[in-house]
């Protein structure tokens, strides 16, 4: 497992620290790209102490190295990763684009793990089945669903719920590639996701949870998180051509990226929806103040 953050980005430099549970990476290679274009090369061999009271490879984790940016090339899309290595850190704040893209054409955000990287951690071990079929469904899907009820326990006739917080808090996290704090939200109807100016639609995490003491369906144009951006993230009137049938409830939590396309199936719950935010958790939460979030890959 990698865990790691790039802290600072200056035209001409990038810094920050990185960690493998699974192996040193003290005097190891580590790359910046913009793109596929690679703009500079360091080691990892700044000694941090705030790293070493954290008990991290003798903390000898970090990196300050230069870079050379061509014009136009944003610092918000610089990338760094280990020499050989598929998963990278990433800027929290960015979206990162190609150099060819407009405005409004921009791609979805798909969280912290590429697509292409998912399937690379999953045949090397590094992601559980339930992970995997996650991050596989929200990035190109748009939806998970994730019962609430775990395997039965040894000496136990029922088992217990699992509590919907919790799940939404790991997978979202996992999604983040990072520790974060969950916000409950309550709407009347499944409407309210498409108001405009919400926390829900503007949130950094681009997977909510969905949530509610009454089975609740929706119908769900799959993969419309990946269409043109202005036809994204409509609250349909009528079921869409070809839409597949996605449900949640007391047994049962909904991950939706917020940019798909659905229609509400039947009533509003008498009691409401529950959704579930993320948002990074800083390190001061964390209890280190001075030390930048925290970012956790499973791959090296």
């Amino acid at each position: 497992m990698i865990r790691g953050s790039i802290e600072l980005v200056q035209p001409d430099r990038v810094a920050g620290w990185i960690y493998c549970s699974a192996d040193v990476v003290h005097d190891k290679l580590i790359l910046a790209f913009v793109g596929a274009r690679c703009v500079g090369a360091g080691k990892v061999d700044r000694f941090r102490q705030d790293l070493l009271d954290a008990e991290l490879d003798r903390g000898f984790c970090g990196f300050d190295f230069a870079i050379d940016l061509a014009d136009g090339e944003n610092l918000g899309a610089v990338v760094v990763k280990l020499q050989n290595a598929d998963a990278a850190l990433i800027q929290h704040t960015s979206r990162l684009i190609g150099p060819d893209d407009e405005a409004e054409t921009v791609g979805p955000d798909l969280g912290s793990i590429s697509p292409g990287s998912v399937s690379w951690m999953q045949d090397r071990g590094w992601l559980e089945q339930q992970e995997y079929d996650f991050l596989k469904a929200v990035q190109g899907i748009g939806a998970y669903e994730r019962g609430l009820r775990p395997t039965r326990r040894a000496g136990s006739d029922i088992p217990a719920s699992i509590k919907p917080e919790v799940i939404a808090q790991d997978l979202l996290g996992l999604y983040m590639l990072g520790d974060v704090d969950i916000a409950r939200v309550s709407v009347a109807s499944l409407s309210e996701l498409a108001a405009e100016g919400s926390s829900i639609r503007h949130g950094i995490v681009s997977v909510l949870a969905l949530w509610s003491a009454e089975r609740t369906r929706i119908c769900l144009d799959e993969r419309s998180h990946l269409g043109p951006k202005a036809l994204r993230g409509k609250v349909l009137t009528e079921a869409p051509t070809g839409g597949i049938d996605y449900s949640f409830g007391p047994d049962r939590i909904l991950f939706l990226h917020r940019d798909c396309c659905f229609s509400p199936q039947g009533a509003a719950p008498a009691g409401g929806i529950t959704v579930f935010t993320a948002t990074l958790r800083t390190a001061r939460q964390n209890g280190k103040p001075g030390e930048a979030p925290a970012r956790q890959v499973k791959a090296a």
